[in-house]
């Protein structure tokens, strides 16, 4: 698929804070290692725009409630980009990952450009939230294949629906890209 190759990307919310968990950390239950994260988690206030960070093509745009007992995204929106600028080999895609979001204000096939709003950070323990305690703003890069499934937050040690290879720290990724 060949989605825009944005000039440049942006963070998608500004402050970028992460006030939870950090790409890559370990998410314990008790005392067992659970999951890995796959993205960051950043502090943000409820109603505040999120961002597409450049140009793209949105390939997924829903709610995933989830309940109380089993949390979800929320509102989940996922945008395709190609960097056709990485070691001049051609096009690489990759996906920005944006979860727990209210007002979802792209669809599914809409083509976004930088910095449009994409939704806005969800009240903590809401469906739109994916009912976490924290509202907050779970935000990923994702360079994969695209399945047309709804992608993990984290990675479970016996999961096998993605691989951690597959994600790039976010801000270090962006960083990188502004770079070349």
């Amino acid at each position: 698929m060949a989605y825009p190759s944005p000039p440049k990307l942006n963070l998608p919310v500004d402050p970028y804070e992460v006030g939870g968990y950090h790409f890559r950390d370990r998410v314990r239950r008790k005392i067992l290692l659970w999951a890995t994260h796959l993205g960051d988690d950043v502090q943000a206030v409820v109603g505040t725009e999120v961002k597409a960070i450049g140009d793209g093509e949105v390939v997924w745009s829903e709610i995933r409630p989830g309940s109380e007992k089993k949390k979800n995204w929320g509102g989940l929106v996922v945008v395709g980009h190609n960097n056709d600028q990485l070691d001049g080999a051609g096009f690489q895609t990759f996906y920005s990952v944006y979860g727990h979001l209210m007002n979802l204000r792209v669809n599914t096939g809409d083509f976004v450009i930088g910095g449009q709003t994409l939704g806005v950070v969800a009240e903590r323990l809401t469906p739109e939230n994916g009912w976490w305690e924290i509202a907050h703003l779970h935000f990923g890069i994702y360079c994969g294949p695209w399945r047309d499934v709804v992608l993990p937050g984290y990675k479970r040690i016996e999961e096998f629906r993605t691989k951690t290879k597959w994600w790039q720290d976010p801000c270090s990724f962006i960083e990188q890209y502004n770079s070349n």
